[in-house]
């Protein structure tokens, strides 16, 4: 289609399409300097309805990111712009099929000279090859460049760090505020994500049943407090609480003044736990651990007691039990042997 000069002595782009219901449509965009630019324009966006080997990375990472944000956490969709920031500027204008190991190669290099953290690094890496691998399989490209490239930084470790419960008692024996005390209670004793515990309402609390309704997660994104759903679709969940926790809950909600269903339960940022964490287990003499590995201290006593890998998925929100077991498998090191005792004593 030709491009045309408007009468400022600017060029514009007008051509039509036919959109993925199979509607057509008409496409205008105004204010290009030169004409060349106008052409360009043209000839990227019509680029971008149809997928073969010149479909640029950037218009292929345009449709990862119109494709999955309605789909991922807001938090997810976030780390993938920042990830996006630094791969963009290089890759943007490339087509997919010119995206060789060497291009792949000295990317990296000039990654690791910005001294990122070496987990932000390698999540930058690992979500580059996530929408190159997106949009190699919409291009027909057969081969992936990246399988030749070793990736740069390291994995978050995977390893789990936990309190006993002794520990823990030591622990939360010195926290006399009553909003830190039962946080950590809290925390401690259902295994709730640090997000799915500030995001709770007066209402998701049933004490009648001793149950908590998990319905929702806190976020804070751009200095503001974003509600969303669990991080996994069984995250909506009910715990059942034991009973010297329900009371310590109901007493702590009869102290929030005009406590309504809406009242969110906890007002407090997750900074704001990360000192008494600190103090605390220093004052303590126990090992300092992050907050959220109190969800796993909560499963480890849960093992210690016998419970069973399915109750715990269920209890955690887990998708499936293979994520249970891939986590916390290591924790059962004599269950083979119980086994064998059993089988024994028959």
């Amino acid at each position: 289609m030709p491009v045309y000069k408007d009468k400022n002595g600017t060029w514009y782009v007008k051509c039509y399409y036919t959109d993925w219901k199979g509607e057509k449509h008409q496409r205008k965009k105004r204010g290009f300097a030169l004409q060349r630019d106008a052409k360009e324009w043209e000839r990227d966006f019509l680029a971008s309805l149809q997928y073969d080997s010149s479909t640029t990375f950037g218009s292929i990472a345009e449709d990862f990111m119109m494709e999955i944000t309605p789909r991922r956490r807001k938090t997810t969709i976030r780390t993938y712009r920042i990830a996006l920031a630094h791969i963009l500027p290089t890759f943007k204008n490339v087509p997919m099929a010119d995206i060789s190991e060497k291009m792949i190669v000295l990317w990296q290099n000039e990654l690791i000279s910005k001294n990122l953290s070496d987990v932000f690094s390698n999540k930058i890496d690992t979500m580059f090859r996530t929408i190159f691998k997106y949009g190699a399989k919409r291009c027909g490209i057969p081969l992936n460049p990246f399988d030749g490239v070793n990736k740069v930084g390291k994995a978050r470790s995977k390893s789990i760090t936990f309190w006993t419960h002794t520990q823990y008692c030591d622990f939360i024996g010195l926290i006399e505020n009553p909003t830190t005390h039962i946080i950590f209670q809290v925390l401690y004793y259902t295994g709730i994500r640090l997000g799915e515990l500030l995001a709770l309402t007066a209402a998701d609390m049933d004490f009648e049943n001793g149950i908590l309704h998990i319905t929702k997660s806190l976020q804070r994104m751009e200095r503001k407090d974003i509600v969303t759903p669990p991080k996994t679709e069984k995250g909506i969940r009910d715990i059942t609480l034991p009973s010297f926790l329900v009371k310590e809950l109901e007493n702590y909600v009869a102290m929030i003044y005009d406590c309504s269903g809406e009242t969110r339960l906890f007002e407090v940022s997750k900074q704001a736990l990360y000192y008494p964490m600190k103090k605390y287990a220093a004052l303590t003499g126990v090992p300092r651990i992050r907050i959220h590995d109190l969800r796993h201290s909560h499963v480890a006593l849960l093992i210690e007691k016998g419970v069973s890998p399915l109750a715990i998925a269920d209890r955690l929100g887990h998708d499936n039990i293979t994520v249970t077991l891939g986590t916390y498998g290591h924790l059962y090191p004599n269950k083979q042997k119980e086994i064998a005792d059993l089988l024994d004593a028959l």
